[in-house]
């Protein structure tokens, strides 16, 4: 179990590469297919403005590890079959076009005004249709899927915390890792997509501290009121308490010396978007400890029971 102690060396740890000024944060796993803009399956044309963020939204809510569109005439097309309880997401589609306003210029011209036209389309994520014959660059290489070499101890951690109200964890969160309150779950990118075991324990511990804050459990998410939105202040402190509570996790099963460049840069991507406030950090550090205690409090349970039996 974790000291006092350890959880002071990784604070000062942080606080001092914060200080030093630290690299940018890197996304620790690679995209499972080529293109990650939300795009049409067939043109492969990127979706734009608002289209791009409500579609990645709707892929990490649903787990699509695809981020290819198209609309069902397209899908049909393909040889698609729509899978059972499917459903579509609109996406707005915005155009220039002139319209002839019916008057005549000194040179004998007809004179157009430029007007918007503006339509919304159905559009299906290609997994929601069986059967498709997608193009080559749709396709997702799973040739390392069965090629992950788990580490033990985090592994006993991890495994002894879901089994005592921890959330269910599932490996279809695309390009995303995420944790979902209204369904107790997490969700991540497929193992063989992390650069190393260390990130890939590293983005579950992250996620397994956000679960704490669930209602059954620290009830953390309660002491806010309000929705929450990305960038806000109140979700940017969660983030410091996830990323916080992982590095803590990562001291515990020796791994924080391949973690701790990354984990003290996100934890200063979210500093700043709190304006560099240090004090609060301090308090994301505290509820962080009660977090990691939570999660590694199942294990030592595991422990003595198997202490007791023999």
């Amino acid at each position: 179990m974790a000291t006092q102690k350890q959880f002071e060396a990784i604070n000062s740890a942080i606080i001092e590469a914060l200080e030093a000024g630290t690299v940018p944060w890197r996304k620790s796993w690679a995209s499972p297919a080529g293109n990650q803009f939300p795009h049409n399956a067939i043109t492969g044309k990127r979706y734009r403005g608002l289209n791009v963020f409500n579609l990645w939204a709707v892929a990490a809510r649903n787990g699509f590890e695809s981020q290819a569109w198209l609309t069902e005439k397209q899908a049909l097309s393909l040889g698609g079959i729509k899978k059972q309880g499917s459903r579509y997401q609109f996406v707005q589609f915005w155009k220039f076009d002139k319209k002839d306003t019916g008057e005549i210029d000194s040179k004998g011209n007809h004179i157009f005004k430029k007007i918007f036209i503006f339509n919304l389309y159905k559009v299906y994520n290609v997994e929601q249709w069986d059967g498709l014959k997608l193009p080559k660059r749709e396709l997702v290489d799973d040739s390392k899927a069965d090629t992950f070499d788990p580490i033990e101890e985090a592994e006993s951690i991890i495994n002894a915390y879901l089994a005592n109200g921890g959330p269910t964890v599932a490996h279809n969160g695309g390009d995303s890792a995420y944790y979902n309150p209204a369904k107790h779950s997490i969700h991540l990118p497929k193992q063989s997509l992390f650069e190393s075991k260390a990130e890939y324990y590293s983005t579950k511990f992250h996620e397994a501290v956000h679960s704490t804050g669930h209602e059954t459990l620290l009830g953390r998410f309660k002491d806010d009121t309000g929705p929450v939105h990305f960038g806000s202040e109140r979700y940017s402190r969660e983030e410091l308490v996830a990323e916080f509570g992982n590095a803590y996790l990562c001291a515990e099963v020796g791994i924080a010396d391949d973690t701790l460049d990354n984990s003290a840069a996100y934890i200063q991507n979210w500093l700043t978007a709190l304006k560099g406030d240090y004090t609060l950090a301090l308090t994301a550090a505290s509820r962080a400890q009660k977090a990691a205690d939570l999660i590694l409090s199942a294990s030592q349970e595991l422990i003595s029971e198997s202490e007791v039996a023999a």
